[in-house]
């Protein structure tokens, strides 16, 4: 008698963080195939809004099209750096996610940049309300987007500096401020 294979889920720390923090996308190291650590994108789905979606992704078994957008948000108490991210699985209304990080506040954030800037690839992992893996991919990272990533860690680093000498700086004031503006999908 066959068993069936435990799903494939995403990493405990990952599923902890996310919880924790209430996000639906995040974007974080971890160890992929081998030794090395590189930025991943994590991107969980839930609701009857995402069924169609998880459907699609679940039947999926070759890349979609996506997208990442950049900003640098400047706030008084530090800057935050802006990845909006998107997944066409449908052409015309795509999965859609932010990602805010500060470099200058947290060791990991600063990493995730620097990681973003020397890797070949980024590897996108969607799961289910359960965290259950529906699809994976991998995106070819070229150098005009790994600068990218490295002028915003700089950029964001440089100005962080600035408002230390100052006093002001607190990467939880600027982040709390950035989210007061989301609001939860009704």
């Amino acid at each position: 008698m066959s068993q069936n294979p435990t799903p494939e889920t995403f990493p405990p720390s990952v599923i902890e963080m996310m919880k924790a923090g209430g996000s639906t996308v995040t974007c974080l190291p971890v160890k992929i195939d081998d030794d090395n650590w590189q930025a991943a994108l994590f991107f969980r789905l839930g609701g009857h809004e995402s069924q169609d979606d998880i459907e699609l992704l679940k039947a999926r078994d070759s890349a979609l099209t996506v997208g990442i957008e950049t900003d640098l948000i400047e706030h008084e108490n530090g800057t935050v750096v802006l990845l909006r991210v998107q997944m066409f699985t449908k052409p015309d209304n795509p999965l859609v996610g932010e990602v805010l990080i500060t470099p200058g506040g947290a060791e990991t954030h600063y990493e995730i940049l620097t990681l973003l800037g020397s890797q070949e690839t980024l590897t996108w992992f969607l799961s289910d309300q359960d965290f259950q893996i529906i699809h994976k991919q991998r995106q070819p990272l070229n150098d005009d987007w790994r600068k990218e990533f490295l002028a915003l860690r700089d950029e964001s680093f440089k100005r962080d500096a600035v408002i230390r000498l100052a006093g002001k700086y607190s990467a939880q004031t600027a982040f709390a401020e950035v989210v007061s503006h989301y609001a939860l999908r009704g």
